[in-house]
């Protein structure tokens, strides 16, 4: 059984919007916590960059390092269609690290729906082991106070440390998740989302709760 907790906190402003990420995990019979920071920063009304870095507690189960950057452009009269790609750099407390290329499309549609079609393309080292993913996300925002959203992911990875002298090689996997979130007052919301994994050695599920607080 996998048990957690997380903790976010965003502060938008002008130009910039910040996030602060906590996470402490129990899975594999291993504990683990990270940190992270992201910064967005929207250079004109139609291109942006966002760059992230984490850091683990040397738990096996999540990477020691990661670093993550991207850039956006939003196109057409409406903006309505936003393009984005970037890098990513990830490494384990073995010798185990990723390289990767990410690409995304986003169609925010009319009736409140958003659209989105992502891949990812990975080197891992050592072995250069190859590998890749692709994503599809939709996001319904039917009013100001409920959103529901589907995303579904499939594809090859090159590794997944499972606990300390366990690693995963070059596999296939499946990932499947369902979100809704209700704001119960102005400054009051409720999330809740399932999950489902799975790939030759194991399959996952389970249900994330979530309280947000605005200000």
């Amino acid at each position: 059984d996998w048990r957690g907790a997380y903790a976010r906190v965003v502060q938008p402003l002008a130009h910039d919007t910040w996030y602060v990420d906590a996470l402490a995990l129990d899975a594999f019979r291993e504990r683990g916590a990270q940190v992270g920071v992201t910064h967005r920063h929207d250079w004109t009304g139609r291109v942006f960059h966002m760059l992230g870095v984490n850091v683990g507690s040397g738990a096996p189960i999540m990477p020691r390092a990661r670093v993550d950057g991207a850039l956006g452009l939003r196109l057409g009269s409406a903006r309505a269609v936003q393009v984005t790609g970037g890098l990513s750099y990830v490494k384990s407390v073995t010798e185990l690290s990723d390289v990767a290329g990410i690409a995304s499309i986003a169609w925010y549609a009319p009736r409140a729906v958003m659209i989105e079609i992502g891949g990812r393309y990975n080197v891992s080292r050592p072995g250069d082991i190859t590998s890749h993913r692709l994503s599809s996300t939709v996001v319904w925002t039917p009013s100001p106070r409920r959103s529901f959203s589907v995303r579904a992911i499939g594809g090859s990875e090159g590794w997944q440390i499972v606990r300390t002298g366990t690693t995963l090689t070059r596999f296939h996997s499946n990932d499947f998740s369902l979100s809704w979130r209700e704001k119960v007052t102005t400054s009051l919301a409720l999330t809740a989302q399932g999950d489902w994994y799975r790939n030759p050695y194991y399959t996952r599920s389970g249900v994330t709760l979530g309280v947000a607080r605005y200000w």
